[in-house]
């Protein structure tokens, strides 16, 4: 029965089995639980698979583990990288130069010119590039592009990298480059293929740069001076010591030859650390030139004494004259008080200078400054400054206009309109009626209403409808200052609420008008303002309202007050 497989039908229990206890899963060490190896099952009964003898027994040189898991299979092949992968970013660098012949030149015959030669090995294309050397007078950098380059000793073949030899002469499109080196990727890779390379050589040395280096050392050697003659080394010692001090002058200059007395201040500061000057109005001394309004009179510079004198084919108009043109400066010998300099053609007079500039020409120059002069007393202890004539209108545009452009370089708009009167008065206006002054017989049918506006002294003219007259209803005059008759344009003479009464005239646009009626706000206004009106006017006014019995109507003065918020709805009192 131990042959029959392990299947239900074919074992049966042992009947002679009399223990069926199970075994302990773990045992125990050093006070832990520990897996026990499981050999026996129920009863202590040996287990088969899992039991020692069982391994014992196992024939291991004859197991075949192809029955069990098949055919194993052949490792996988290794992957080739392509050429362009294993190349990539790969290339070989050879140093060099050219010689380029020089004709007409008193100093070299040839000029020599190195060359970095790049050849990439992904593609067999080759660049040359040339050093950048300053102030060279030619075109450097890239001198041929990357690209295949024909080999001109084998017809159809570019040039490849087993043809550079160092030592050998190669030609690209006619110029020849003699190679005498490479850098240690190349020398390595060139052996790993084989080739034999030889030792770096030398670049022949350019004629003229090494003239040129000569002559940089020779001067590097000499003290460098600067334009006003001074080393570099003077000037760091001027600063060290004079930083922070300066000489400070006083002086006046006259603008004015025909009044002798219109002088102006100015003080004169002299910086010793570069031997440079400012010039800038005095503050204290009641300058008041309203001309400059600006305290910097001459910015800080080197003051040249003769500025006037240069060279006649000096090109003024294009440059500024600088050290080369001017060869004498002012110092600090030539500021003695009561001396006259000349700051750009105007002559300032020294009058004056502070406690510590005495102090220097006395210790430093050894010179002693005379003592103060006594200037001329200012008119009113002030300075008068002329006042430009404002020119005369033309008649072309606004007067206004006109004076503004004569005040200020930059035109403003003129202020003429207060803006709070304006706010406050703006929906206000007084309304007349308006009779023209025939000028042919037709004209005698034309009425007209005249509005004027109290918050900007606006006037406008709007023609009624007359029936069968031939003229078009509509605006006569825009809104505008209107000007009276036979005055000045600079005197301002505008119409206002005194020229407005009853039977007054008006002149506009050439023709005259006469008032013949106005409306009830008007009139209240009037009452309500008389300072603003004549007491002739608002007489007259009254007379008018009287003899149409509109003055003690209330309910014509209860429809005037509600019109007084909107004074173009007002209705115009007919005569008929």
């Amino acid at each position: 029965m131990d042959g029959l497989p392990f299947i239900p039908g074919f074992r049966f229990n042992d009947l002679t089995k009399q223990y069926f206890n199970l075994s302990a899963q773990f045992h125990w060490k050093n006070g832990y639980a520990l897996p026990k190896a499981k050999s026996t099952g129920i009863g202590k009964s040996p287990l088969d698979v899992e039991t020692i003898l069982y391994g014992q027994n196992f024939d291991v040189a004859g197991y075949d583990p192809t029955l069990t898991y098949g055919k194993a299979k052949d490792p996988p092949k290794p992957i080739e990288l392509p050429h362009f992968v294993k190349l990539d970013r790969k290339c070989l660098s050879f140093n060099g130069y050219t010689q380029h012949t020089i004709t007409n030149s008193p100093i070299e015959t040839f000029r020599v010119r190195k060359v970095k030669i790049t050849y990439f090995l992904v593609d067999d294309t080759i660049a040359v590039v040339e050093p950048v050397v300053k102030n060279a007078g030619y075109v450097q950098g890239c001198v041929l592009k990357r690209s295949q380059i024909p080999n001109p000793y084998r017809e159809g073949r570019p040039w490849h990298w087993s043809d550079f030899i160092i030592g050998e002469e190669i030609n690209f499109y006619g110029i020849a480059y003699r190679l005498c080196g490479c850098d240690l990727y190349t020398r390595n890779y060139l052996t790993s293929m084989g080739v034999v390379v030889s030792e770096n050589l030398p670049v022949i040395d350019d004629p003229y740069t090494a003239i040129r280096e000569k002559k940089q050392n020779e001067q590097s050697k000499l003290p460098t001076l600067s334009s006003d003659g001074k080393s570099a080394e003077d000037k760091l010692r001027q600063f060290l010591e004079y930083d922070g001090k300066v000489l400070r002058f006083y002086a006046i200059w006259n603008s004015d030859i025909s009044d002798p007395t219109d002088f102006k201040y100015f003080t004169i500061v002299y910086y010793l650390t570069d031997d440079r000057l400012e010039i800038s109005a005095s503050k204290t001394m009641g300058n008041n030139c309203e001309l400059n309004p600006s305290a910097v009179f001459l910015s800080k510079m080197k003051l040249p004494k003769h500025w006037s004198n240069l060279p006649p084919n000096f090109p003024s108009i294009y440059l500024e004259a600088g050290n080369e043109e001017y060869q004498e400066y002012y110092r600090p010998r030539d500021f003695i008080i009561g001396n006259t300099i000349s700051v750009m053609g105007r002559r300032f007079m020294l009058y004056d200078c502070d406690p510590f500039t005495r102090d220097y020409y006395k210790d430093m120059l050894k010179i002693i400054q005379p003592e103060p002069i006594q200037t001329i007393n200012l008119k009113k202890d002030n300075l008068t400054v002329a006042r430009l004539a404002i020119p005369p209108h033309t008649g072309i545009g606004d007067p206004n206009d006109t004076r503004q452009n004569c005040l200020s370089l930059v035109p403003k708009p003129p202020k003429t309109l207060d803006f709070v009167t304006f706010v406050l008065n703006a929906t206000k206006k007084l309304r007349y009626k308006l009779k023209m002054v025939p000028v042919y017989e037709v004209d005698s049918l034309r009425d007209f209403i005249m509005e004027y506006c109290i918050g900007n002294d606006q006037m406008c003219i709007v023609e009624l409808a007359s029936k069968n007259s031939g003229f078009i209803k509509g605006r006569f005059m825009s809104a505008a200052r209107l000007r009276k008759p036979n005055t000045s344009v600079d005197s301002n003479q505008f119409y206002g609420p005194k020229d407005f009464a009853i039977g007054a005239e008006l002149h506009a646009k050439g023709l005259v008008f006469i008032i013949t009626e106005l409306d009830l706000w008007s009139y209240n206004y009037m009452n309500e303002n008389k300072d603003m009106f004549t007491q002739e006017a608002i007489d007259g006014a009254k007379r008018f309202l009287e003899s149409k019995n509109l003055l003690n109507n209330k309910e014509n003065v209860e429809n005037q007050e509600n019109q007084i918020a909107v004074p173009e709805s007002t209705p115009i009192v007919s005569a008929t």
